[in-house]
């Protein structure tokens, strides 16, 4: 079929493996976020480390730009590697910047970063802006980093189509203090940009005309009624996520937010809303990742670019594994989703699938077209669906997965509906109650023993009751 019914569900989840380089060479990095720019797909990555032939880092990167596969979307590829596969870094450093890494190289502690956890913003074929934050380092830790805002830069495709050019606009930060806008996701729905950004753990919405990005005074806020020009009246869509992707599902006709929490519990999580600004129903769980042998899972992103030929109804995941610091991929089959996309060829009409042939097989090593597939990419669409309430999700499949006893917690939390809805309270906790402190934007707090600091996640409420995760939900 090619429309599902809410809510989301998901019928199997198949890990598919490491995205690698098609140039030969290894890499360690982060975030992985992806977008789509001219019809060709490209991924995003944070600090990356280039390894030579021996397994050994040979320099850092905080941000880099790889051309996608749709073909093969296990794959992607650098441009203008050299010859031991350092890409070049693709939000550029300003000369201040590079100095101060060249002096700092030795020490390993000071540098300057430029980190995008969103997707670049198309706002005309060919050309977008993405937003980036601008911070430098003191320790090791990451809480002693010192943030210098959201900075925005513009991003053309090169006229042969095979890679992206990234100028920052201007050196002073766009968005400074209060919400960092941009730094959760952007999504481009017809003649709007929509910014997701945090602040001390809320994650927020602001949107803006496509062609006034770059003009400040032309945002508008959301506050649970209406859009806004005075931001103090913003309301949070979202609570404690570290990072997520929202995106137009053409398989359920609604949005669909793709994430995880700031509670290192290694889970994938969900929701829908029939507009970007919502309303959003509360988290669901998409699926449970393994624990890696140290650390987390963190940066979960969704690529809806990827099996242009299910028409929506298969979706790529990814999420950096700390622990061996790669970024792997699975493909997620939605409930209701039989088969490929049907095509004008067949003798089977398929309601609300794009009648458009696929083109004829590319070579690998050149960039794909994606305005020539049945995807949404390139779709006009309405909101054509009532906006429906969550119902219960029937997992019996999983049983276990939630091995909490919850018999001590008021009979509103009992799991009366099947144990993988996820819960939460309507608030955050009070002070004192063991939840973590805000973190800085994209950080993933590490857990620890204490349920306190940058660690932990779980909430306890001094009275001997047992920890159980504090899901994200909007007051």
């Amino acid at each position: 079929m090619s429309e599902g019914k809410l809510p989301l569900k998901v019928k199997t989840f198949e890990r598919l493996g490491t995205l690698t380089d098609e140039n030969g060479h290894n890499y360690t990095r982060d975030i992985g976020c992806s977008s789509v720019i001219g019809g060709v797909p490209f991924w995003k990555f944070g600090d990356t480390f280039p390894l030579n032939r021996n397994g050994q880092m040979i320099g850092l990167l905080t941000s880099t730009c790889a051309v996608g596969n749709v073909r093969n979307p296990v794959k992607c590829r650098y441009w203008n590697c050299d010859r031991d596969g350092r890409p070049p870094q693709f939000i550029p450093f300003t000369d201040e910047e590079s100095k101060f890494n060249r002096e700092h190289q030795h020490g390993g502690k000071k540098r300057f970063y430029l980190w995008s956890f969103s997707k670049i913003a198309e706002t005309s074929p060919g050309e977008g802006y993405v937003l980036f934050h601008k911070g430098r380092t003191e320790t090791q830790q990451m809480k002693d980093n010192v943030g210098y805002g959201i900075q925005i830069a513009k991003v053309e495709l090169s006229p042969d189509r095979s890679k992206l050019i990234a100028t920052r606009l201007m050196n002073e930060p766009f968005f400074r203090g209060g919400v960092l806008w941009g730094s959760f996701d952007t999504v481009v729905d017809h003649d709007y940009v929509y910014l997701y950004g945090s602040q001390d753990g809320h994650i927020y919405c602001a949107r803006v005309p496509k062609n006034h990005m770059s003009d400040k005074s032309a945002y508008e806020f959301w506050n649970k009624d209406r859009w806004t020009k005075d931001e103090s009246q913003k309301s949070e869509l979202f609570w404690k996520l570290q990072s997520g992707s929202v995106f137009w599902s053409q398989y359920y006709k609604c949005f669909v937010m793709v994430g995880c929490t700031m509670w290192a519990d290694n889970k994938i999580i969900m929701r829908s809303a029939p507009r970007p600004e919502g309303p959003w129903t509360n988290d669901t769980l998409l699926y449970q990742l393994y624990k890696p042998k140290s650390g987390i899972n963190y940066c979960v992103n969704a690529h809806p670019w990827a099996f242009p030929e299910s028409n929506g109804g298969q979706l790529l995941v990814s999420w950096t594994d700390q622990h061996t610091g790669v970024v792997e991929l699975a493909k997620v089959t939605w409930e209701g989703y039989e088969g490929k996309w049907l095509g004008p060829t067949s003798s089977t009409s398929v309601t609300g699938a794009v009648m458009s042939p696929l083109p004829p097989p590319m070579p690998s090593n050149k960039p794909i077209d994606l305005s020539q597939y049945p995807s949404n990419l390139n779709q006009q669409y309405q909101y054509n669906h009532p906006y429906q309430s969550p119902q219960p999700y029937q997992y019996s499949q999983y049983p276990g997965q939630y091995p909490q006893q919850y018999q001590h917690y008021p009979s509103q939390y009992q799991p009366t509906a099947p144990p993988q809805q996820l819960y939460g309270w309507s608030s955050p906790p009070p002070q004192g109650s063991g939840v973590p402190s805000p973190a800085p934007p994209g950080y993933f707090p590490q857990p620890d023993n204490h349920n306190n600091g940058y660690g932990g996640g779980y909430y306890n409420d001094q009275q001997g009751h047992p920890q159980v995760p504090y899901w994200s939900k909007p007051r």
